[in-house]
């Protein structure tokens, strides 16, 4: 009988993005993904790495310094236990230590991007780690990704895998400041009973322009490999969109098997896609999973104010710069989460605001979308200038009722006289539109505000 894989997936945000601010109608001013043009968030991803039964926490620790190279990043694995999670056990997990591939060396940000499944189908989950700062030889910032096996000592170098564009096989060719392993997704694409692992290259050239494309490895008994891999962008075979200067297709993505037919689908975040004229407006793209694989065939491109989405397409509101699949409505088909952080709210600035598509034996649907912000039908909060409601967002099912919940980041709400505290909104899973929703403030690090794109 083939066993259903539970699969988990988190991206990292940056704090500052990728592209400067630049006025409509001229082009975007490159900035790399790495260096100090941006500081990596802290990512997390549990899953049961050792298969005891309990979860386990992998964090990433992207500007971590090894030794004497400074932001080469690492990542710490906590034990879980019946009393928890325990340092008894715990892991430091770096390039270059332990048997990991590649050494660590400056500005690799290793651990900026995590996702986990189980690639060889074992029974252990394993674990991909992003490494978007990674030279690939002379080629800087080309990124890279390593996988560790999970094991019933815990998560294991023994058997590691090291992907670059440059892996033979591997679709694309390492370049400068490609960022191979900016974003990671989970999902079987193909309900073969292995997890396959989705890359996200945002910063990809594709023709003359640097808009991003996302890679997909396949899991087998063999582990990851690069036979069938697939390499996908905008504007090829049929993908909704065209190919544009720092659209940043691949920034962030995950998976949910949207029309509930087995195949995990996956869902890619195009947060600085311009609609028309409207610069950085931002939008998704969705491909749906089949035997033959991920395909072409029905995907969809959502955007605010068409096809039924909530909202409308404004300047810099790079709607798709978070996402998160849930069944939030308990219909056994996964919904999707959009966040549009800097989304203005009547005349406040950059406040925030996501939208909800739904799952359906039709694919994702527009009808009966959602959007909700602070202050609006009952979510707690007030709508102010900067407050990037919807930067984050993680799901799950917190009180254990059969719907998933999903809790919304708001990186720069103040509380109080406290600025830029940050908080985070809880929104209870919901049937026919009926939803609790409660916050808990001053929650997260503090982290430099975003900067308006404006």
């Amino acid at each position: 009988m083939r066993r259903v894989l539970t699969v988990l997936t988190v991206v990292a945000m940056l704090v500052c993005w990728p592209l400067v601010a630049h006025a409509a109608g001229s082009q975007p001013e490159r900035r790399t993904a790495t260096g100090d043009a941006a500081a990596a968030a802290a990512v997390s991803v549990e899953a049961d790495f050792d298969n005891d039964g309990f979860a386990d926490l992998a964090v990433g620790v992207p500007r971590e310094g090894v030794g004497t190279a400074e932001l080469a990043g690492a990542v710490n694995v906590l034990d879980g236990s019946a009393n928890g999670l325990s340092g008894a056990g715990s892991q430091l997990l770096f390039q270059g230590g332990g048997g990991v591939s590649d050494p660590a060396e400056p500005l690799d940000f290793f651990g900026n991007a995590l996702a986990a499944g189980d690639f060889d189908n074992n029974g252990f989950i394993d674990l991909a780690v992003g490494v978007p700062g990674e030279d690939i030889g002379t080629i800087a910032d080309a990124g890279a990704v390593n996988v560790l096996y999970g094991s019933a000592s815990g998560l294991s170098a023994s058997g590691g895998q090291f992907f670059s564009q440059d892996t033979p096989g591997v679709f694309g060719g390492a370049e400068t400041e490609d960022g191979f392993g900016s974003a990671l997704g989970v999902g079987d694409f193909n309900n073969d009973g292995f997890a396959d692992l989705a890359i996200g290259v945002p910063s990809e050239g594709v023709g003359a322009a640097r808009a991003g494309a996302v890679n997909v490895l396949y899991g087998s008994a063999a582990r990851l490999t690069a036979t069938g891999n697939q390499q996908f962008f905008q504007g090829s075979s049929g993908i909704g969109g065209v190919a544009e200067l720092g659209d940043g297709f691949g920034f962030v993505l995950t998976g949910g098997d949207f029309n509930n037919d087995s195949f995990a689908d996956l869902a890619i975040g195009v947060p600085f896609e311009d609609v028309g004229t409207v610069v950085d407006a931002g939008g998704i793209n969705v491909l749906y999973g089949s035997a033959a694989r991920l395909t072409t065939t029905g995907n969809q491109q959502w955007l605010q104010g068409s096809g039924g989405v909530a909202g409308v397409a404004e300047a810099s509101d790079v709607f798709g710069s978070a996402l998160d699949a849930g069944d939030f409505n308990n219909d056994s088909f996964a919904d999707l989460a959009i966040g549009a952080p800097f989304e203005d709210i009547g005349s406040v600035l950059d406040a925030g605001a996501i939208n909800v598509l739904s799952g359906s034996a039709a694919r994702l649907t527009a009808t009966g979308n959602q959007q909700f912000f602070q202050g609006n039908g009952g979510v707690v909060g007030v709508a102010e200038d900067g407050d990037a409601f919807g930067f984050a967002l993680a799901g799950g099912d917190f009180n254990n009722n059969g719907f998933d919940d999903l809790a919304i980041g708001a990186i720069s709400e103040d509380i109080g006289a406290t600025v830029d505290a940050g908080s985070v909104n809880v929104l209870d899973g919901w049937l026919g539109g009926q939803t609790h929703r409660h916050r808990q403030p001053a929650v997260l690090p503090r982290q430099r505000r975003p900067g308006r794109r404006r």
